[in-house]
């Protein structure tokens, strides 16, 4: 009784320890692969690694399975909420000697072929190790080789696009290959040239040569839309980049006010120009209208003159046509009536004539006739003066 008793006893026990052991190793029988997952499984009694890619339930067969996200957002910031709690920024150095804090982000995106996939878990064993020892160490190095392209202020305003491009370019293909140089540059804050020594990026036709392969080419991994969303400089940069915009803005200030002063006297010569064209314009104008009204007083005058040339023509001819006509009528021959109607005309003028003369109321006639022949000459002559005045 004793003896059956202790057997069920160590068959439960048995059961309950198979029972537990089913439940712990159960993980390790079969993976679930995620849509959004590369799952990588090594048997655990060939060593065999095996690379899943499609989504659903793999056999594990108590392998170790280590799983990677197709693609992943890594951060370098600040923001305790944007990656990691502590801060994450990259230190960038200016050529100026200004510092500052980088925070941002990356896409990047696992390998698609399996042989690139193994050779990423090899070398780093987790997506934690690939995002720290690769893609943060690939951008810090970018961030590092950029600084010395340009200055903080430049950072600051006409150069931070470059910042953003220099950084994700170098970090996809590779840092550049840099050269020193010395440069002349005209300084507005003190209206003078300096000589400076900047960093130049090694080109080749029109190409920037590389220092080296980025490790993300090598890798085969993908990085997309790089971003920066603060840069923090320290404060004695902020300090000084505020003098030097505020003198900046000063420089830019007086230049402007320069020019629009030049403006104003160029415009004010012009309009004086422009005022001195329409006067000249003006007068020319009066003077073409003095000029088209004398032409037009001339051309008036001119048909005048037409006019009574033309009047007095027409009055030699009628008068050449009265003499013509009174000659043919003379030499044709009166008519009775028109002979009658002349000899009328002629007594009534003789007449007229006679009545008018003032003869003396006096005089003494001799015996011989003479004083006669005298008067008769006397009323002759008036009556010749008055014919010439009709």
């Amino acid at each position: 009784m004793n003896t059956n008793f202790t057997l069920k006893k160590l068959l439960l026990i048995g059961l309950g320890v198979l029972f537990i052991t089913f439940i712990l190793l159960s993980g390790k029988i079969v993976e679930n692969v995620d849509n959004s997952e590369i799952v990588i499984l090594q048997s655990a009694f060939t060593g065999k690694v095996t690379v899943y890619t499609s989504p659903g339930p793999v056999t594990q067969n108590f392998g170790t399975a280590t799983h990677y996200k197709k693609s992943n957002q890594f951060w370098f910031s600040k923001e305790g909420d944007e990656g990691k709690k502590e801060d994450q920024s990259i230190k960038i150095r200016f050529n100026d000697g200004g510092h500052a804090q980088i925070s941002g982000s990356v896409r990047w995106y696992m390998p698609s072929d399996e042989k690139a996939i193994l050779k990423l878990h090899t070398d780093f064993g987790s997506q934690e190790a690939i995002e720290q020892q690769l893609i943060r160490q690939v951008v810090t190095k970018s961030v590092y080789m950029t600084g010395p392209l340009m200055s903080s202020k430049e950072s600051s305003a006409e150069k931070r696009n470059d910042l953003l491009s220099y950084i994700e370019d170098q970090s996809i293909n590779g840092v550049y290959r840099t050269i020193q140089e010395d440069v002349k540059i005209h300084d507005d804050l003190m209206n003078t040239d300096k000589t400076v020594t900047i960093v130049k990026i090694v080109q080749n036709n029109n190409l920037p040569v590389r220092q080296e392969v980025s490790a993300i080419k090598t890798y085969n991994v993908n990085l997309q839309g790089l971003a920066l969303n603060a840069i923090d400089y320290d404060d004695e940069v902020e300090k000084q980049i505020k003098v030097q915009q505020e003198a900046y803005m000063q420089v830019q200030t007086a230049i402007a006010n320069s020019k629009k002063a030049e403006q104003d006297a160029i415009t004010t010569e012009l309009q004086g120009k422009a005022s001195a064209a329409k006067a000249k314009w003006d007068q020319e104008v009066l003077k073409a209208q003095a000029i088209t009204q004398a032409e037009q007083e001339k051309e008036v005058a001119a048909l005048q003159a037409q006019t009574a040339i033309l009047a007095a023509q027409k009055i030699k001819t009628d008068a050449d046509a009265e003499s013509y006509k009174n000659s043919k009528m003379v030499t044709a021959g009166l008519t009775p009536q028109q002979k009658a109607q002349f000899e009328m005309d002629t007594k009534i003028g003789v007449a007229e004539a006679l009545a008018k003369i003032q003869l003396p109321t006096t005089y003494m006639a001799g015996g011989n006739g003479k004083e006669a022949s005298m008067l008769e000459s006397i009323l002759g002559v008036k009556l010749l003066n008055t014919d010439k005045k009709e």
